[in-house]
Parts: structure tokens; sequence; C-alpha cells
């Protein structure tokens, strides 16, 4: 099953993204991930590249999530933090140019998202996959 939230929160993560004091949570843009399931021993990683807006200031942000679960819960780690400078509709059509660039294995609708599916691969316990999604 792939992971699409439209929020990420900051009481989930190890570090904070945004500097304004009010920020609890992110809108996420765009995101694309590689997440590996491992069936028999519960257990779930997603590499993810992330774009985001501080639901408080605006502000809006590039960065790396990892994100592991097994049974004992769910851990998330910040890696390389960018700030976009950008104004919102310059970042909205580079979102869109970079996810039209994706080849596809299939395309999903939701409520919130659009989301392709670029490679699919189980091999035993192991599914592999790779996808991306971008707000609607």
């Amino acid at each position: 099953m792939l992971y699409t939230p439209k929020y990420i929160y900051n009481d989930d993560l190890d570090k904070k993204i945004c500097k304004c004091s009010e920020c609890k949570k992110y809108r996420i843009l765009y995101c694309h991930s590689n997440m590996i399931e491992n069936k028999k021993e519960y257990t779930k990683e997603i590499n993810s590249d992330i774009i985001a807006v501080c639901s408080k200031c605006g502000s809006t942000y590039r960065f790396n999530l990892k994100h592991l679960s097994n049974i004992n819960g769910d851990n998330y780690e910040v890696g390389r933090v960018n700030f976009i400078e950008e104004k919102y509709p310059q970042i909205k059509e580079n979102i869109t140019k970079n996810y039209n660039s994706y080849d596809v294995v299939s395309i999903i609708k939701s409520e919130n998202f659009l989301t392709k599916l670029i490679k699919d691969d189980r091999d035993g316990d192991l599914k592999t996959s790779e996808y991306v999604f971008m707000e609607k």
C-alpha cells in the first residue's frame, strides 16, 4: 500500500523543519518515494524527497525524510532541508513538470493527490515500490 499523507506533523519528526514558532504541520505539495516492505517481518522503510509548506507562515521547504515502520511503531528522520525562495505559482509549475516527466506503471487519483506508480517489484516477502505524488 502506498503511503500518501496530506500532512507531516512536527511531533512525528526527529527535528523541526520550519523556524517559525507556531509551526505544527506541513502540507505536502510533492513527494517522490522509494519504499521497501518486508511482509514476513512487518517492516517498512520509505525514503522520500518532499516539497511541503508550513501551515502557519507559508514558507516552503524541500527535504529528505526517512520513515521506518515496524511492530514497535514509526520513526521519522529528517535529512537535508532547503528553504525554497520561489513563489507558489513557480513552485507548482516546477512540481507539475517534474511529476509529468516520469514513466508510469499506473496512475492513481485520490481526493487530494495525483499519484504515479513508477516501479512495483516483488521478490518473495519483499516488495519494492517507487512512486511520486503531488497535490491536486
